[in-house]
């Protein structure tokens, strides 16, 4: 009798048995450890070997928020349960950029195998990129002063301690954007001296601040140093020398533009300034025929530690004097012989006046100031002492003889020659006895 393999006996329900159990195996699994997926926001691609770009002079800019995505696992809810974003490595290696501007992300799990993972996805499988030549620009600070000081003081310097240069580099669209390097100045209210530290801004030619942070500075701050004076307005005091030609005469009217100058400087050297003084070398009026006109630099006598404050091109800080020449004109007319006194007559004699001869006198003087007057009103003065004492006499002799009138005359107006009168000599009659 043939003998049979038991192995072999019911082999057919024997391998039904088999799938049968590898099929509730998987139930069983599926029920207990489902399959699922699970999405991880926010993953930042690592960008690697960026130098290959850098170091040949070029520069890069990530377009469109493409190094940030979301991954998505499919896996068994027992992986996913140990899976954090943490876990997650999302790479760009730039040796893999395309001529395209564009290089692939590789997604990989820390702590997981790669066979425990059914699938790993991201939201976007590339990184764009845009690619630009790398240029530098070398730039002036620009000091831009905001606000003004407190009343009664001015900013006199505001200035840069640490150089006022500065080189950028970046992308060659951006750095042809940048017109201007400026740092701003604050000096609202300030009544001292100070010194601050400030950003540089970058300027396009609209004005707006440039804040792309692919631009690099080789400085970002400056120190400032702000120098605040005090202030004082004060007048132009002015005098002269020499004089006009013959027949000329200074009218002793000065005009001068502007009359007044605000100076700054130190408040106790400001205290003891009250004016301040063109010397007369600076107007001098030798021969001169018409007015005298200087243009002065009133800058050349300021004291020591003391400018001028707001000069600009309407006021550079020469003032403009003129002093008025005029020519002299002479008036002639007759004396009120009444208005004369004749004084100091010695004892025994009379001295008058010759009625029938009148009193002619010439004034000399500017044509205003001989309008003004009265030679009518004028008052003459004859000393007959004096008159002896010039003339050499101890006594006086009957008859005419001519005397000197001192006359008062107002200011601003002269005699063009002396003034003399005919006078009468007569001794009295007691002078007359005594002497028989």
């Amino acid at each position: 009798m043939k003998k049979t393999n038991k192995l072999l006996h019911n082999i057919g329900l024997k391998i039904m048995a088999v799938i049968f159990a590898i099929l509730l195996w998987l139930v069983s699994v599926n029920i207990n450890n489902p399959m699922g997926t699970q999405s991880y926001r926010n993953i930042q691609v690592e960008l690697k070997n960026t130098n290959l770009l850098t170091d040949a002079g070029k520069t890069y800019e990530v377009l469109d928020d493409t190094d940030s995505l979301t991954v998505t696992i499919r896996a068994s809810r027992s992986v996913l349960e140990g899976i954090s974003a943490s876990d997650i490595t999302a790479t760009a290696d730039f040796s893999e950029l395309s001529f395209t501007n564009t290089v692939p992300i590789r997604l990989s799990v820390s702590n997981t195998q790669e066979r425990e993972i059914q699938e790993i996805r991201g939201s976007i499988d590339m990184v764009k990129l845009e690619v630009e030549n790398r240029i530098e620009r070398q730039l002036v600070i620009d000091i831009v002063q905001s606000g003004s000081p407190a009343d009664g003081y001015v900013v006199s310097r505001v200035s840069t301690t640490d150089g006022n240069a500065l080189k950028i580099s970046g992308p060659e669209s951006l750095i042809s954007q940048v017109e201007q390097a400026v740092v701003e100045a604050d000096v609202n209210g300030l009544t001292e001296s100070i010194n601050i530290t400030e950003p540089i801004k970058l300027l396009n030619a609209d004005g707006e601040e440039i804040t792309d942070n692919r631009i690099v500075k080789s400085i970002s701050t400056t120190n400032l140093s702000v120098t605040i004076l005090a202030t004082k307005e004060v007048p132009i005091s002015l005098s002269v020398t020499g004089e006009p030609a013959a027949g000329y005469v200074a009218t002793g009217e000065i005009s001068c533009a502007p009359e007044t100058v605000t100076i700054a400087g130190r408040s106790n050297v400001l205290d003891g300034i009250s004016e301040i003084t063109i010397p007369a070398e600076e107007l001098d009026l030798t021969g001169a025929t018409e007015d005298v006109t200087r243009l002065i630099d009133i800058q050349n006598y300021l004291p020591e530690g003391v400018s001028l404050v707001n000069t600009s091109d309407e006021f550079n800080g020469k003032v403009a004097v003129t002093v008025n020449i005029e020519p002299l004109v002479d008036r002639t007319g007759e004396l009120d012989q009444a208005r004369i006194q004749i004084q100091n007559v010695p004892e025994g004699y009379q001295v008058s006046l010759v009625a029938e001869e009148p009193v002619s006198i010439r004034l000399r003087g500017l044509q205003d100031n001989l309008n003004q007057v009265a030679i009518g009103e004028l008052t003459g003065i004859i000393d007959v002492a004096a008159w002896m004492q010039n003339q050499g006499l101890t006594e006086l002799e009957e008859g005419t003889v001519q005397m000197e009138v001192s006359v008062l005359l107002p200011d601003g107006v002269s005699l063009a020659q002396n003034v003399v009168a005919s006078v009468n000599i007569v001794r009295t009659v007691q002078e007359a006895t005594v002497s028989e």
